[in-house]
């Protein structure tokens, strides 16, 4: 009988014990798991947070950096105001001022600069102190806010008192606390700060005074001051990640009160929180600058989450492998195959990740090279190898400094590991001079950054070859060069072609005078005693009246024709030439005149702008048809440099406008744009020359101004001719009262080198009773004059043959026969006796042709000129010394020198410091004009080096603020530069040649 099986039993105590402890294992190492991936997560977020502090404070520390670079600029360009000011009279001239402030472009240049001005301190006497005043005398640029501040007294509010007060003791700059500055008017503004400097014109102050600590010994003039508009300040200063910061400045203190800029998140809360103190021109700023969500998000890492993540699964899994393990064998073998697969697969990937980088740098256009802690070559591309020669077995572990021979120093720091050059960006894009394998210089841009390889610094670095780059460049160069030779070349063309237009017109209105006293003086000289020869001649001499008026106004129309200007106002002349436009214009047509109260003088030739008028209102009655009405108007106007930039021939600055305007047919805009060529006109043959209006604008152009047309057909014509204005005092012009045509018994030299001409005008003078010699050359007429002979006046002809000026030749004449009258003759005087088409003062001119009456009448008043005046002995001039010029741009310097030449100075040029040494050592030079940017030396070493002789003048030409301090005596001219300029430049070394008795600057 079989036994019944036993019923299995419950788990023995061996097996409860076995389970436990696996339990126990698997609960040990998550929690040890969970322990080690804590203390990963803390050092990870403890390193994120400190480079996220290291980047804030590093972009406070720029942020401050810039403030305060951009304020010792400004307090630069204040110091050049100050400068300039202290090198003018005790107030500089307005249009001067204006002219300095203008080269500096403050609203390009310098923002937040709302205007340079200069405040005079004024103190009447019995005034007690503490209550001067100091009114604005003038501000620049004079726009609509500025002109609020013009007759303001600084010292009225105690913020700006206080400044001023700060400046005038130590002399240095000082900067006001928050301001409302006077320019923003009602409205809301922004706030604003000054800086003043002080300006003392004479010394001498008392010796207690001068004794204490800090005072400038001097008389206090006033202040050259800068007005600032803090938000425009503050504007491009944070950088390129402008949201990333947000930044408040306080005026002393961080009070809501004193808060100039940033006030709207002055008290958001934010993680990054900085306050840093500026001593700015002696005034304390406060800038608090606090982080922002956008600055922490881009900082933002996510390395500490995916280490928790990571280390939370690895101890799971850990604790899961103990666990079975503990629990069973079998188990555990599937479990290890799993992980083990798992693990291959990832190597995999690795493996394809690697290779597919590879892949991708092997393929690169650049070359991709690192370099280990040591500076040698650990890996190198196949762009590498194509660039520089060398292969990959050649070229690893070759230090790369090897690639780059010569002094570089940029690289040396990179390759030194210095982190504060990556930290200054000097890794993202550097240009640098490698060398191939062969030796061959190629241009190369190299950026790199800073990693951890292995516990150990290392470098990778991205190589462009910029060989292609550099030779498009040049390309492009040629190219444009080529395209501005074409370009002159096409306005060559077609000036040739306007020169042939012109040449046309000439000889068809000159035939045509030729033919009438070619045909008259034909008729007499066939039968002199006919009845009708005295009317032939005398159509003969009125063709030649008409040739010389055509001669005159083609001289007008190409701004050749000498001038006699005198400071006139124009309402004077209008009034004087009343009645001859009425005669003019006829029954038919009204004429209407209106002159603005106060109008301002100008500069101009009296009879030649009666001419333009006439002609004007001719024009302007035949295009009414006799039927009409004609304004003539005169006003003040003053034109701003957006008017300047839009308009052709015009300069910024005040004018006169005369304004001369018809309701008649109007022009066109095929006539309008050909208004003004020599011989156009829209009249009849034989009614018109065509050379009216071209006169006018030869003219106007001539005296300095320009002159504008607006028309439209059916309503009628406009011509506006802005004259520039002078601050002269009107000269009182002498009633005309023609002198007789008188001759005499004085002895004249008559140079001429045409023997017709000279046979003609010496036999009016023998008539007229004077002794002539005859000469026909300056050679010939200076045997004359040294023979002896008594010679009481010159008449020479302006254009001679020979190398002997006209000029020279009537110095040397003063020098023979002191007190000898000169009179000159030509029909083209081109530049030899008249500067800037002006005649030069004291010079007598005879233009051609001219009667026998006006030649009497011009010699009798020359000689009695001279009886008049008291003959003193003349004594040679030194030849004058010339300008060097230094400036590595060949056209920039040929336009300097011709500048000078033109103002009647001698110049010479010199493309680097080092030439213009070699020419000082030749001698003759008595100034010198230096560009800063040379080759080689720069302009202000060479100024450094000229110091140590005071009596040669150097003047220092730069487009920029100077940086670097001005050897003493130093002139500071800013491009761009004008001729007036240049001429004020000069005519203050010419006062200074003068005071200091130094010849040769005269």
């Amino acid at each position: 009988m079989q036994m019944p099986t036993p019923p299995l039993s419950g788990p023995s105590r061996a097996g409860r014990a076995a389970h436990m402890l696996s339990l126990a294992l698997a609960l040990g190492t998550l929690c040890t798991g969970l322990a080690a991936t804590a203390l990963v997560w803390n050092g990870l977020r403890a390193s994120h947070d400190a480079r996220l502090r290291a980047e804030f404070e590093y972009r406070v520390r720029e942020l401050q950096a810039r403030i305060g670079r951009r304020m010792d600029t400004y307090e630069q360009v204040l110091r050049g105001a100050q400068a300039y000011a202290l090198a003018t009279p005790a107030t500089p001239d307005a249009a001067g001022f204006r002219t300095y402030v203008g080269t500096l472009a403050l609203r390009r240049h310098y923002p937040g600069i709302q205007g340079l001005g200069i405040a005079v301190l004024e103190r009447p006497a019995g005034t007690p102190a503490g209550h001067e005043r100091s009114a604005v005398v003038m501000i620049e640029p004079l726009d609509a806010m500025n002109r609020r501040a013009l007759g303001y007294d600084m010292l009225a509010e105690p913020v700006r008192r206080a400044a001023m007060t700060r400046a005038a003791a130590t002399g240095g700059a000082a900067l006001t606390g928050q301001v409302r500055l006077v320019q923003e008017g009602a409205g809301a503004g922004q706030p604003g700060f000054l800086m003043y400097l002080p300006l003392y014109l004479s010394r001498g102050a008392p010796a207690d005074t001068a004794a204490q600590a800090g005072a400038i010994p001097g008389t206090l003039h006033g202040w050259v001051y800068g007005a600032f508009r803090m938000h425009d300040f503050m504007a491009g200063l944070k950088g390129e990640r402008e949201a990333d910061l947000h930044v408040a400045v306080y005026d002393a203190t961080p009070a809501p009160a004193n808060c100039m800029v940033g006030c709207a998140q002055a008290g958001t809360d934010a993680r990054l929180d900085t306050m840093r103190t500026l001593d700015v021109a002696g005034r304390p700023w406060i800038v608090r600058v606090r982080s922002t969500p956008a600055f922490e998000q881009r900082m933002a890492s996510q390395q500490a989450a995916w280490a928790g993540v990571v280390g939370i699964i690895v101890s799971v899994l850990s604790a899961t492998l103990v666990w079975l393990l503990a629990q069973g064998r079998d188990r555990a073998r599937l479990l290890a195959r799993r992980i083990t697969d798992d693990l291959q697969r990832s190597y995999g990937t690795l493996r394809h990740e690697r290779s597919r980088l590879i892949s991708i740098l092997e393929n690169a256009n650049d070359a991709f090279v690192a370099v280990d802690a040591a500076g040698n070559i650990t890996y190198w591309n196949a762009q590498a190898e194509r660039i520089f020669g060398w292969s990959v077995d050649e070229a690893r572990g070759r230090p790369l400094r090897l690639l780059f021979p010569g002094p570089q120093p940029e690289l040396d720091r990179l390759l030194a590991f210095d982190a504060a050059a990556f930290a200054e960006g000097l890794g993202r894009r550097l240009e640098l001079q490698a060398a191939t394998r062969e030796g061959l210089p190629v241009p190369v841009e190299l950026s790199c950054s800073l990693v951890d390889s292995g516990g150990e610094q290392a470098l990778h670095g991205f190589i462009r070859d910029l060989s292609a780059k550099k030779a498009a460049a040049a390309r492009e160069a040629a190219r444009q060069r080529d395209l501005q030779q074409a370009q002159h070349a096409l306005n060559r063309a077609q000036k040739l072609e306007a020169v042939g237009k012109l040449t046309g017109g000439v000889a068809h209105d000159f035939n045509n005078v030729l033919q009438v006293i070619y045909g008259n003086v034909q008729a007499v000289a066939t039968a002199p005693r006919a009845p009708d020869a005295p009317r032939r001649l005398a159509g003969a001499l009125a063709a030649v009246e008409r040739g010389a008026n055509l001669s005159r106004q083609l001289l007008a129309f190409a701004r050749r024709q000498p001038l006699e200007p005198v400071v006139i106002n124009l309402a004077r002349l209008l009034r004087n030439v009343d009645d001859l436009l009425r005669r003019a214009l006829g029954d038919g047509i009204e004429l209407a005149t209106s002159v603005e109260p106060g109008l301002w003088n100008t500069l101009v030739d009296p009879n030649q702008l009666e001419n333009v008028v006439l002609n004007l209102a001719i024009n302007a009655r035949d295009a009414m048809k006799g039927r009409g009405r004609l304004t003539v108007e005169l006003s003040n106007v003053v034109l701003d440099e957006l008017h300047a930039a839009v308009v052709p021939d015009a300069v910024p600055g005040d004018y006169v406008l005369l304004a001369v305007s018809d309701n008649g047919s109007g022009m066109p805009p095929d006539v309008q744009e050909r208004v003004f060529e020599p011989f156009f006109t829209t009249k009849p043959e034989g009614e018109g020359t065509g050379l009216g209006l071209s006169m006018a604008y030869g003219f106007v152009r001539q005296t300095g101004g320009h002159i504008r047309l607006y028309s439209e057909v059916g309503v009628g014509t406009t011509m506006r001719l802005y004259f520039p204005r002078t601050g002269a005092p009107e000269t009182a012009l002498p009633p005309e009262q023609p002198l007789p045509a008188a001759g005499g018994s004085e002895t004249i030299l008559v140079v001429e080198d045409d023997a017709a001409v000279r046979e003609t005008v010496t036999a009016m003078l023998r008539d007229l009773q004077y002794e002539v010699i005859e000469a026909g050359d300056a050679d010939e007429a200076i045997r004359a004059l040294k023979c002896g002979a008594p010679v009481d006046l010159l008449f020479t002809d302006v254009v001679m043959p020979g190398a002997l000026p006209v000029a020279e030749l009537a110095r040397v004449a003063r020098h023979l026969h002191p007190g000898i009258a000169v009179l000159y003759t030509s029909g083209y005087t081109q530049e030899a006796v008249q500067r800037d088409g002006r005649l030069e003062p004291g010079t007598h001119l005879l233009s051609k042709p001219y009667r026998r009456d006006e030649l009497a009448r011009k010699v009798r008043t020359v000689l009695d000129e001279r009886m008049d005046e008291c003959p003193v002995p003349e004594a040679a001039p030194p030849a004058p010394l010339r300008v060097l010029v230094v400036e590595d741009n060949d056209d920039l310097r040929e336009l300097t020198c011709e500048m000078i030449a033109a103002l009647g100075w001698q110049a010479t040029g010199a493309g680097s410091a080092e030439a213009a040494l070699e020419s000082l050592a030749a001698g003759g030079i008595g100034a010198v004009f230096t560009d800063v940017q040379l080759p080689g030396m720069s302009g202000l070493e060479l100024a450094w080096r000229l110091a140590d002789n005071p009596e040669l003048p150097v003047v220092v030409v730069t487009g920029r603020a100077l940086g670097d301090e001005l050897p003493p005596g130093a002139r500071l001219l800013y491009k761009p530069y004008r001729i007036d300029a240049v001429e004020e430049i000069l005519a203050q070394l010419r006062l200074q040649r003068r005071e200091t008795g130094e010849p040769g600057m005269d």
